[in-house]
């Protein structure tokens, strides 16, 4: 068989065997990325239609963060605290670190809100807001994990809201806000904007996904159909028929 194999004609087989089987894999990679961009640009449209509503209907102060909520759009009304404002180190935006400002909301009913209201390359371009009213939107995310890092005053390494319950004075909501607008703008252009984190999404289009199996398929057939006949011609000492 191996003999057969080394062949002029079958080495020329087996030249085509490679570029058939690699180019079969390779459209079936490409159908499963198209799968999983399907699912990402649905995932995307549903984030982007979800109503804006007031944030009393999403979660209370001290509630559970609600297993839906993530990335949900929302609307408070409130004062800015300067006076409770921290930063967050280590966070990229657009390949730069730096530090997200966190700034609490105090709503009209006296409950706070932990704000992401942007990011900053230096903690000295983090401004301090005025107290005054404003109308903030966004989109609400889960506190982070518990930190040990030691850093300096004003600077906390996670938005760990069980720390913040235990420091601040106040009913404090169980959720932060990736702020989106504000209304009136209070935020130096200094604080750029961070993006809300997209929704997670999790699986494949099953259309394309049985596409790339078809290809991947084909090359395995391929692959067969070739020893097959270089076994059958190997046992019978004749090439197969040009």
């Amino acid at each position: 068989m191996i003999r057969t194999a080394l062949q002029p004609r079958w080495l020329a087989l087996l030249a085509v065997l490679v570029v058939v089987v690699y180019t079969f894999v390779r459209l079936g990679l490409w159908q499963l990325a198209v799968a999983q961009d399907r699912v990402f640009e649905d995932t995307l449209a549903a984030q982007a239609a979800q109503p804006e509503v007031p944030i009393a209907q999403v979660l209370e102060p001290f509630s559970p963060f609600p297993n839906d909520a993530s990335g949900r759009p929302v609307q408070v009304d409130g004062s800015y605290d300067a006076q409770l404002q921290f930063l967050v180190p280590d966070r990229l935006l657009e390949g730069r670190e730096g530090y997200w400002v966190m700034t609490p909301l105090r709503t009209e009913q006296g409950d706070l809100l932990t704000v992401l209201r942007g990011w900053v390359a230096d903690p000295a371009e983090a401004d301090a807001p005025p107290g005054t009213p404003v109308s903030v939107t966004g989109t609400l995310a889960p506190g982070e994990s518990p930190a040990t890092e030691v850093l300096p005053p004003g600077q906390l390494a996670s938005v760990d809201l069980a720390v913040l319950a235990n420091t601040w004075e106040g009913d404090l909501y169980n959720a932060f806000v990736f702020a989106t607008g504000e209304e009136p703008p209070l935020t130096s252009e200094a604080v750029e904007p961070v993006p809300p984190p997209l929704l997670s999404s999790r699986g494949v289009d099953w259309g394309n996904l049985g596409y790339a199996l078809q290809w991947w398929v084909f090359a395995g057939f391929a692959v067969y159909m070739y020893l097959r006949f270089l076994k059958e011609a190997s046992g019978s000492r004749h090439t197969v028929p040009s």
